[in-house]
């Protein structure tokens, strides 16, 4: 290879070193901030702990619970400050049951209660986009208001002298009450649509994990 063509080729080279990570950086950059306006976002996941009727059971051994499976959709609708306010809908559903026996003599109680609480509500936040240096990154905080539908069934037995009948007591939940949740949550993106989520909130559930899109 002569003195010209070796010059060449090291020009190219030092050309495409220097121009890649520029090209590299533009396509990584993305101005725009994890949420905002015009953005919809959706999260899925599980929920555990809570403080609302229903939770009572959960350090006893007779009761056993499941977490609480959420669903949440919000759209970014206005800027405020520098972030932008959130508004859309929340679902969520557990389940509660207790098994228990207890003898007194020649009679036995059977315990076998279940119940189920369906939240339907609607949720505001909002989320700080501007001051995050990391764009796949959103903060947020908000409240969530709604209303829960309580479910109850009851397969107690009552046993004396070894005839089992069916066994209630006098007292049953109510079918539905007033819910609420406050929160504050963090969701990162590993791509332009699919990230994961986490919340620390009082109410309907104190810690929730799952999966976040963003369209």
């Amino acid at each position: 290879m002569n003195t010209q063509a070796t010059f060449r080729l090291l020009l190219l080279t030092s050309t495409l070193c220097g121009v890649t990570p520029h090209l590299a950086r533009a396509q990584d950059a993305d101005p725009a901030p994890a949420f905002g306006k015009g953005n919809v976002a959706l999260n899925a996941g599980i929920g555990l702990g809570g403080v609302r009727p229903g939770y009572y059971g959960t350090y006893n051994d007779h009761y056993s619970n499941s977490p609480t499976f959420c669903l949440s959709a919000e759209g970014g609708v206005v800027k405020a400050g520098p972030g932008v306010i959130g508004v859309g809908g929340f679902l969520s559903h557990r389940w509660t049951r207790r098994l228990e026996e207890d003898s007194y003599g020649s009679v036995t109680y059977t315990y076998d209660e279940r119940w189920t609480r369906t939240t339907i509500g609607a949720r505001v936040a909002w989320h700080l986009s501007e001051h995050v240096p990391a764009h796949k990154l959103d903060l947020y905080a908000g409240v969530m208001l709604g209303y829960a539908i309580v479910g109850y069934r009851n397969e107690s037995t009552r046993t004396v002298n070894g005839e089992t009948t069916t066994y209630s007591s006098n007292s049953r939940p109510r079918r539905g009450y007033g819910d609420w949740s406050t929160f504050v949550g963090a969701r990162y993106f590993f791509t332009r649509n699919v990230g994961a989520y986490a919340e620390l909130g009082y109410g309907v559930s104190i810690i929730n994990l799952g999966a976040a899109f963003r369209f």
